[in-house]
């Protein structure tokens, strides 16, 4: 029996529920489960943040990149978290699990309104955990992550090693190269199913 998304309280659980909206929804969930603790660090790796930096999380599902954000801020300072997730099941989990956190049931397209809202300034950064290959707003996506970040600011997601190749990926790498002129890769992270490479693209 899958948990409904108010009784979603164990790692298992979380990771049956996860696959079961993969099932309803195979493209825009991306992953048929959570992506892994040491995927997480990996993404945030080398990120100078301090106490009052931004981060904004894009498609943070069940929260499992959400928990090295969550590290981090512990470790170095409070940082201001808004989670950006479309899924109103992932929503209520992710509220469950972070409190201290602020999540919106909306769409990323909509994050300069967003911030705007909550009287964010510029992130410091921003860590998707989107299936951006399968998007259609993708360049989108990249350009308005682009602009909406402060000076240095670096935007981080991850590609799957299984679809590295594919012309979806490739475009996806062109995509941020195009926007931000500096862009790094990454990997393959193999403590992650599947393996994924980390893509960094930094604003000037």
């Amino acid at each position: 029996m899958v948990p409904t998304a108010t009784k979603v309280t164990t790692r298992p659980a979380r990771g049956l529920y996860f696959f079961a909206r993969f099932l309803r929804d195979p493209r825009n969930v991306g992953a048929i489960c959570p992506s892994s603790r040491t995927l997480g660090e990996r993404m945030l790796a080398g990120l100078d943040l301090r106490p009052g930096d931004v981060v904004v999380e894009y498609g943070a599902g069940t929260g499992s990149l959400t928990e090295a954000i969550h590290a981090r801020s512990r470790d170095t300072g409070a940082l201001r978290y808004l989670g950006i997730e479309r899924d109103d099941g992932f929503c209520r989990i992710l509220a469950d699990r972070f409190p201290a956190f602020s999540f919106a049931n909306a769409q990323v397209e909509d994050v300069r309104a967003l911030l705007a809202e909550r009287g964010l300034p510029p992130p410091k950064a921003i860590i998707s955990g989107l299936p951006l290959i399968f998007l259609p707003s993708m360049h989108d996506i990249v350009a308005t992550a682009h602009d909406v970040l402060a000076p240095g600011g670096s935007f981080r997601t991850f590609s799957y090693l299984q679809s590295w190749i594919t012309p979806q990926a490739r475009r996806l790498r062109a995509c941020i190269r195009e926007c931000f002129g500096n862009f790094r890769q990454s990997g393959p992270v193999l403590r992650t199913f599947p393996p994924a490479f980390v893509l960094q693209g930094d604003k000037r």
